[in-house]
């Protein structure tokens, strides 16, 4: 499935010409995206890694109105693709996927730290400094990144803002609302659950990718 190039780093595994794809819907702070993302760490990356031909996953970012630091850590993870190349530590989107994917998985995994009740207490460019030391952690350019999600004039937004808009603009117009939602080839799969175990995704993965043709 291709992907705009500002995007190439949210393929977390697998190649473009894979048979079959693999899309993740996730908001950052929702507890059961992070369920569901570490289920796939787990189980389906492996999976991909024996079969690269077969399987491609990628991650569609999905902030939730309902959180209210969303949107500033979503933009966040897209300003670090772009403080990456502006600061010439990455020379492609490419080249930048391995560093975008440590920050992703970073902020998914220690989540509580920007759920509502912490930022509630900050202003939200105290929350975006937070943020940068995130970035710095993945080895990003800390003034680079702050830059890249920097507010300019008015109601302008940040450089990323037309970034997060294409992410949004793409869920809402599959009709994806709930995260997290995982679709194969297209299509929403309903029976794929956060709380899915290494057997279900053994399973899942040998009847809807390796018998579909996968191998």
């Amino acid at each position: 499935m291709a992907l705009a190039p500002q995007f190439a780093t949210h393929r977390i595994a697998g190649k473009a010409t894979a048979l079959h794809t693999l899309e993740l819907y996730l908001d950052i702070v929702c507890p059961f995206s992070r369920k569901q993302l570490q289920g796939v760490r787990r189980d389906v990356l492996p999976f991909v890694e024996a079969h690269p031909d077969a399987l491609q996953v990628i991650i569609r970012q999905v902030p939730q109105a309902w959180h209210s630091s969303s949107t500033l850590v979503h933009e966040a993870s897209l300003g670090v693709t772009r403080a990456l190349l502006d600061s010439g530590k990455a020379k492609s989107y490419t080249d930048a996927a391995p560093q975008w994917r440590d920050y992703f998985y970073k902020l998914i995994d220690e989540q509580e730290a920007f759920h509502d009740e912490p930022c509630a207490i900050e202003t939200p460019n105290q929350t975006r400094e937070r943020l940068a030391d995130y970035a710095e952690a993945v080895g990003v350019d800390r003034s680079a990144f702050l830059e890249a999600v920097k507010v300019g004039k008015g109601n302008a937004g940040t450089s990323v803002t037309s970034d997060l808009k294409l992410q949004i603009k793409f869920h809402r117009s599959r009709g994806i609302h709930v995260t997290p939602t995982v679709a194969l080839d297209g299509l929403v799969e309903p029976s794929i659950s956060s709380s899915f175990s290494s057997d279900d995704w053994s399973k899942f993965l040998e009847a809807k990718v390796l018998q579909a043709g996968g191998r």
